[in-house]
């Protein structure tokens, strides 16, 4: 079920994010709604799932992209991997570790899709990359955190409702 709703989610953060938030933005960053979808889903403890996301919504983003195609599917598996070993214990210490949390997995994605470019050969100017681009995404996606994790928190809970004993 979480899949039948996943996918088309992924499928429209992925286009949402490469059309309609591009033009919204601090700097030359902008928010990463599918990297926040897959922090979020994996800190409800669906680490799984959260991966197989990470790899849907990768293929999203790399298909509306310049990136090469998988970039951002192992930059999302790696980071909701990460995510899915503290899951539980991140909320048991504190409301606000996710935000934290969105903070390395923001500056894992976006270090892994750069050292992915500068791989394949591009130029890319580390400096300018990091100040620009990367710190103020990072920043964008902190302030969405708490919405995001709250609102997959909601989501979980409602395809996965506790069992009542009678």
């Amino acid at each position: 079920m979480a899949y039948l709703i996943g996918i088309p989610l992924l499928a429209l953060l992925a286009i949402l994010q490469s059309t309609m938030f591009a033009d919204f933005g601090f700097y030359e960053g902008r928010p990463d709604l599918v990297l926040l979808a897959i922090v979020g889903w994996a800190l409800t403890g669906e680490g799984r799932q959260a991966m197989a996301w990470g790899f849907i919504g990768g293929i999203f983003l790399d298909t509306l992209s310049a990136l090469p195609l998988g970039t951002s599917s192992i930059a999302l598996i790696f980071v909701a991997y990460l995510v899915s070993l503290y899951a539980r214990r991140i909320w048991e210490v504190n409301l606000l570790m996710p935000l934290g949390v969105t903070l390395v997995a923001s500056l894992l994605f976006h270090s892994v899709l750069l050292i992915a470019l500068l791989f394949v050969g591009r130029q890319v100017q580390l400096e300018y990359a990091y100040i620009r681009v990367i710190l103020p995404s990072t920043f964008i996606n902190l302030l969405l955190t708490l919405p995001v994790s709250q609102g997959l928190a909601g989501l979980q809970r409602w395809l996965y409702p506790p069992e009542i004993e009678a």
